[in-house]
């Protein structure tokens, strides 16, 4: 079954342009599906198709040994497709030659954004176009889950949910629901093949995920005899999402060198299992300049790396899950930067946005209460925003502050 990804309505006017599509991402996020749509898309449009797959020894031999009967052999195509566009080698070179010798319209898809943004990307500035497909958002989730469901949150909510004033008539049926779908979203994460699992599976098959995809792609790239200390290193940084990267703590926990441990850290971002999250400053003697948080890709990724996947209302990490959610979430609107703040005397707020130079502080309170902290009014009154957002359980309203306007709004409305 296919799952109406979001990315769908992004990519689909580039489609009808030159510009090879590169679509990059974690593995089993769905990359593969995603391509097969979009080509069934253009030949219903009347456009002659071929899709490969690198993964198959024959399709990449072609492409990879003779450039120029790979060349023939897509002659008359209006588009081509390849799958795993990072194994071949020289392929970045190899794109090139085609893109420019031919009118036909590639479309390539790659798990790692170390093989591809640089080997191929090098040769392509100018003529590729790319984009990222993590696991499914919630509101792709709950399409699967509750389509009747998800149609409502989709008619409530805005698409631009920073200059929308949110939605206050959900009832309490429909708020409730929305809450449950949401936090077992938290849990499970959003990998398409556990999503469509029934429950006893989806714990196997994020095991399969892990063994079979992320640490074996991950131990060819760091060209490492075992994985013993790269999981101990994931399983580490499982427990700290949400904070401040100490690395000599780190490192010390891991049993790895200071080099080491940031070249592990370095792979695990670029093959989407974590992502390093950089704080916003204008003052450096006040306000946190180095240290990074860290966040995982999917949630479900980083609660099996914990073994825990107990409900929310029995954890004491609920608050850094729906953090690690709004995170990825916001890291993912386009057009924007996204930092986190924190002064040297530990005033932090979750999320600030940058976009057309104007700063938006977000915070995640997952309650039904309207709670402002006390950081978020040190940051409001230091960078004077017309605009704040409290991510909240199910609470919606506003207050003023000055001549900011603090929103709260619902998480799972973003």
């Amino acid at each position: 079954m296919y799952i109406k990804r979001s990315l769908e309505d992004e990519v689909e006017p580039f489609l009808r342009r030159k510009e090879v599509i590169a679509i990059l991402g974690p593995r089993q996020a769905g990359k593969t599906t995603f391509l097969q749509h979009l080509a069934q898309k253009m030949e219903k449009a009347g456009k002659k198709v071929k899709f490969l797959t690198f993964e198959s020894h024959q399709d990449l031999e072609g492409f990879q040994e003779d450039i120029e009967y790979f060349k023939q052999s897509i002659q008359g195509f209006d588009a081509v497709f390849i799958d795993e566009f990072q194994y071949a080698r020289d392929g970045g070179q190899k794109l090139k030659y085609l893109f420019d010798t031919t009118q036909t319209k590639y479309v390539i898809s790659g798990s790692s954004s170390l093989e591809l943004t640089f080997q191929t990307g090098r040769y392509m500035v100018g003529r590729m176009i790319t984009f990222t497909l993590q696991p499914l958002s919630f509101k792709e989730y709950l399409s699967f889950k509750d389509k009747a469901l998800a149609t409502i949150l989709q008619r409530k909510t805005s698409s631009d949910w920073q200059t929308s004033t949110p939605d206050s008539s959900l009832s309490k049926v429909v708020s409730e629901k929305l809450e449950r779908y949401f936090e077992e979203y938290i849990l499970e994460g959003g990998y398409p093949a556990v999503v469509t699992a029934q429950p006893e599976e989806k714990q196997k098959i994020l095991a399969a995920i892990v063994d079979n995809y992320l640490l074996k792609d991950i131990k060819n790239l760091l060209q490492l005899s075992t994985d013993e200390a790269l999981w101990r290193l994931v399983k580490l940084l499982a427990t700290q999402i949400g904070n401040l990267i100490e690395y000599n703590e780190l490192g010390t926990s891991s049993g790895l060198s200071y080099q080491k441990l940031r070249e592990h850290l370095r792979i695990l971002e670029q093959t989407y299992i974590i992502h390093i999250f950089r704080p916003f400053f204008q003052n450096k003697r006040t306000e946190i300049v180095k240290n990074p948080k860290v966040y995982f890709v999917d949630n479900g990724l980083r609660n099996f790396a914990l073994k825990d996947f107990r409900p929310l209302k029995l954890r004491n990490d609920a608050g850094s899950l729906v953090e690690n959610y709004v995170h990825n979430r916001l890291s993912s609107e386009r057009l924007q930067y996204l930092y986190f703040w924190r002064t040297k005397n530990k005033a932090e707020v979750d999320f600030i946005i940058e976009k057309e130079g104007t700063l938006v502080p977000v915070e995640v309170k997952y309650t039904n209460k309207p709670i402002i902290g006390k950081s978020l009014y040190s940051f409001i009154e230091k960078f004077k925003p017309t605009r704040a957002f409290v991510l909240t359980k199910g609470f919606t309203g506003e207050k003023k502050i000055g001549n900011c306007t603090v929103i709260f709004r619902p998480v799972y409305s973003i």
